[in-house]
């Protein structure tokens, strides 16, 4: 903080090391209460990648995530368990945004409210909260806001080469944050006069996607065998399971909404009106509208087509922009009570999904004390339920096909979500309800209804 007096100055330092202490804390409680639970499949998947990393066996599912789950790994080898691995280290990586935040704001003068406006970002409830499982979200973000530093940095002619390795890292981060990538065409352009400066970082741009690209292609096999699943994988995200635009039955417009929805009810309220209040609030206090970025733009546009949008955190990278854009043009009279509030909400919700087992789970648990003669049949259920152990034969169907190939003994059980899709398929089915458990929607909708049927054989 730069001012005249000497008192001043040491009492803005003081001010200072107290927020970074204040900070530091409340960084310690959010690891305090990563969540326990293996919570969805993709978590069961990224769970069992710490332990043994086989990409073929979905251990996790493509593209990997390399960076990711070598993080978590070297964690998991210090003694702690798996998810809590893989949750500490995507903590840890949206609390690392705080740094190339700080630098970002510009506009404050003073060191304590830039520093401030950096934690209030990062401190937004949905994002702390989703950063807190066992995904690789939050430490996404973390490698997002270290991306946006250094484009700006590159902007200037200063560590040009930076933005397009910390690329190739959110890559091996979260391979949907692609269209991000869309502003390094803008750096690209800025040296189209200058040949060798142009093909230079474009040589850096590929060499940091296959630093991470060739090391999972080899595990599999080699490029050719990474090659076929990544296609079987992109060709059932766009044409079956992927809930896109081209799966989905909900028009444009529908979808529209809904990621309208995710963005203002789960993303920035955390589905509380006290929260979404807070927000609206603060966009009142800019008469003008808020500009986006252009990569934020293409990646509004990849959620609300390609992605599934039923689940918030996929509509996660949009808040963080939007924040950031609100944050740094915000006095410091409604920073802090924003915060404030954000701190509260997001607290209260961490301690609820650390100490709330997900529906799913409380399935599994019934299922394993079904008796050996059982079959369950399940939709994406089969890793959690095998979690528990279950002595009853559990078996993943995939397709409509396989649903009618496998035999059916006389004690049958299958899952909610299989019958739903099976019922979508106009698969003719009798089943009785068995078990229905319920848990909070905020942290994993897909999780957070979990029923168990018994099939009536004739």
């Amino acid at each position: 903080m730069t001012v005249q007096s000497g008192h001043p100055q040491r009492r803005g330092r003081s001010l200072f090391f107290i927020v970074c202490l204040l900070m530091l804390g409340f960084i310690g409680i959010r690891l305090a209460f990563v969540s326990p639970y293996v919570a969805s499949y993709d978590i069961a998947n990224f769970t069992l990648a710490v332990g043994q990393y086989d990409l073929a066996n979905l251990q996790p599912h493509f593209p990997g995530y390399p960076f990711f789950i070598l993080l978590a790994t070297g964690l998991a080898r210090l003694g702690l368990d798996p998810v809590r691995a893989l949750g500490m280290v995507s903590t840890l990586g949206l609390a690392s945004g705080v740094i190339p935040l700080y630098l970002v704001f510009k506009r404050y003068s003073f060191d304590t409210v830039r520093l401030l406006g950096a934690f209030t970002v990062v401190s937004t409830a949905s994002l702390v909260t989703l950063a807190a499982t066992g995904m690789s979200d939050g430490l996404a973000l973390g490698v997002l806001c270290w991306f946006m530093w250094s484009v700006e940095q590159a902007r200037y002619n200063r560590f040009r080469l930076l933005p397009y390795l910390l690329f190739g890292l959110l890559m091996a981060t979260r391979l949907s944050y692609a269209p991000f990538g869309i502003i390094l065409l803008f750096l690209l352009w800025q040296v189209r006069r200058d040949s060798w400066q142009w093909v230079s970082e474009i040589a850096v741009l590929l060499l940091a996607q296959l630093a991470w690209l060739l090391p999972v292609a080899f595990s599999v096999g080699g490029p050719a065998s990474f090659a076929r699943l990544s296609l079987s994988f992109v060709s059932g995200h766009f044409s079956d399971w992927g809930g896109t635009a081209q799966t989905d039955d909900a028009s444009l417009l529908e979808r529209l909404g809904l990621t309208l929805k995710q963005i203002f009810w789960h993303g920035f309220g955390l589905a509380t009106w006290l929260g979404l209040a807070s927000v609206l609030f603060l966009c009142a206090q800019r008469i003008r509208p808020l500009p986006l970025w252009w990569s934020g733009t293409g990646y509004f546009l990849w959620v609300w087509f390609a992605q599934n949008i039923d689940k918030p955190r996929h509509t996660l990278p949009l808040i963080l922009l939007l924040v950031i854009l609100l944050v740094r043009r915000l006095s410091v009279r409604w920073l802090v009570p924003f915060l404030c509030l954000q701190l509260i909400i997001g607290s209260i919700a961490l301690y609820r999904q650390a100490h709330t087992e997900p529906a799913t789970l409380q399935l599994a648990e019934a299922v394993a004390d079904l008796p050996a003669s059982a079959t369950v049949f399940t939709d994406e259920e089969d890793r959690q339920f095998l979690m528990k152990r279950p002595a009853a034969t559990i078996v993943p169907i995939g397709s409509v096909s396989k649903w009618r190939a496998e035999p059916k003994s006389k004690e049958v059980y299958l899952t909610g979500r299989l019958l739903d899709r099976l019922r979508a398929a106009d698969v003719s089915i009798e089943a009785n309800e068995v078990f229905r458990f319920t848990s909070d929607p905020r942290f994993e909708p897909e999780d957070a209804d979990a029923r168990l049927y018994r099939l009536i054989l004739h």
